[in-house]
């Protein structure tokens, strides 16, 4: 069959349906982390690399070189994937975080302003008036900051570019960083996410409420006894999220959206866990409230 009977273009868009669909198929199965979406990211001129091949050969004399174009974009994925996680910049110098209180506050919020980012955060004592402190890789405009506003008891997490927008440009490695979190006050967790590796270590604080929203992320979220009943709330798409709560405590969820899945491992979970709120004794739960699409929540015991 001659070039002319071959419709080029559309055989390079079914290679481009067939190569992202096997890697969305592997980051569902756990076979990649969904932070693999960031690395490739990270290659993103790549892409227009991929466009200016399509432009000058699609009606050209040589119609099939547009089939380099998925070539590429599918040899660099495959590259990413082969190679592993991408790295940080903990190789760099690492540079002081922190965020005192004022006197007056009983109560304070930890927002997170992330994109290709890791964050672990770990609840732990801290001196008096401090409400987070650690380092972060020094890494321009890419690495992370810590401000705070002492009157309304939020403190900001974030490496967008500007502090009035959430604004990031992929590329280079990841910024890093790690703070340990007051466990003296009452905290609700307010995190915006895009393509990031999240550990946080919560137990030993008071979490009081729990927003979590945005696309392509990684994070693991371990919670102590809560006093009271506390909301969970998770909206995005394409986010793996894993939840370590303590085996008596009961765990109510809800599930709203397009192939959303949530795993409660109640035999991981021990005898003495729920599925639902109001348990053994009418003990306070999480209730956990999953919106978005492609979302994946396990709920488990530590």
């Amino acid at each position: 069959m001659s070039d002319e009977g071959i419709r080029w273009g559309r055989v390079a868009r079914g290679f481009y349906l067939l190569g992202f669909g096997t890697f969305l198929l592997l980051t569902t199965q756990d076979v990649l982390p969904w932070s693999f979406w960031g690395d490739v990211l990270a290659y993103w001129p790549v892409f227009l690399v991929a466009i200016g091949i399509r432009l000058v050969f699609e009606r050209s004399p040589a119609p099939a070189l547009v089939l380099l174009g998925p070539i590429l974009v599918l040899g660099m994925m495959m590259y990413v994937a082969t190679r592993g996680p991408a790295r940080t910049d903990s190789g760099r110098d690492w540079v002081p975080l922190r965020a005192a209180r004022a006197s007056d506050v009983s109560a304070w919020t930890l927002e997170g302003r992330l994109a290709m980012a890791s964050l672990d955060v770990t609840s732990r004592r801290l001196p008096k008036g401090v409400l987070v402190e650690g380092r972060g890789t020094e890494a321009g405009r890419r690495a992370v900051r810590v401000t705070e506003d002492a009157a309304t008891g939020r403190v900001r997490v974030t490496n967008s570019w500007t502090d009035r927008s959430f604004f990031f440009l992929p590329g280079g490695a990841r910024a890093r960083c790690e703070l340990g979190m007051s466990t003296a006050l009452p905290v609700a967790l307010d995190l915006d996410l895009v393509f990031t590796t999240t550990r946080l270590d919560v137990a030993a604080s008071p979490v009081s409420a729990v927003a979590v929203d945005g696309a392509f992320n990684d994070l693991s979220l371990r919670l102590g006894e809560p006093a009271s009943d506390v909301r969970l709330g998770f909206e995005g798409s394409f986010n793996q999220v894993v939840i370590e709560v303590p085996a008596a405590t009961p765990v109510g969820a809800s599930s709203e959206g397009f192939l959303n899945y949530v795993d409660e491992r109640s035999q991981d979970r021990g005898a003495r866990g729920g599925s639902a709120l109001g348990g053994p004794g009418g003990a306070p739960g999480y209730r956990l409230r999953l919106q978005g699409a492609f979302n994946r929540v396990v709920v488990r015991s530590w």
